[in-house]
């Protein structure tokens, strides 16, 4: 059993991540593609997709480990509030409230839409937004 008190917690398919008071990441669980070896550092979120995960540091950059098939897990420069790692690929909210996605695309899951958004979350061939004013774009 885990021990010790964490702020956030995500699952992927056999591997759990969480993000511990002290803002390190711990991960368990199956680990065939380095979904449980973590970055060291200070992280404020994290998302886990099927067989990768990703996290925002505290500084705003993010890391990804795992399986980086389709290029999933190799995060774009810039700073971000919040990431959503899918199947096939991942998306993250920049500061400037912008929407920047990489990984798979053969649907077009990884066109990002222009604009100001909240949030966003991936699935497997497709992305979902909530824009600033409100609306819903996928």
């Amino acid at each position: 059993m885990l021990t010790g008190t964490y702020k956030a917690v995500t699952i992927g398919h056999d591997f759990t991540c969480a993000i511990a008071a002290d803002d390190t990441i711990s991960c368990w669980g199956y680990n065939e593609d380095g979904e449980t070896d973590a970055p060291a550092g200070a992280y404020q979120s994290i998302s886990a997709g099927d067989d990768h995960s990703c996290a925002v540091a505290t500084d705003g950059s993010v890391a990804c480990w795992g399986n980086s098939e389709f290029g999933k897990s190799t995060a774009p420069d810039g700073t971000y509030r919040s990431v959503t790692a899918g199947k096939y690929h991942t998306c993250a909210i920049a500061t400037d409230d912008t929407v920047t996605c990489w990984g798979y695309n053969k649907y077009g899951q990884a066109d990002a839409p222009s604009g100001s958004y909240r949030s966003v979350s991936t699935g497997e061939f497709h992305t979902c937004a909530v824009a600033t004013d409100n609306t819903v774009v996928c």
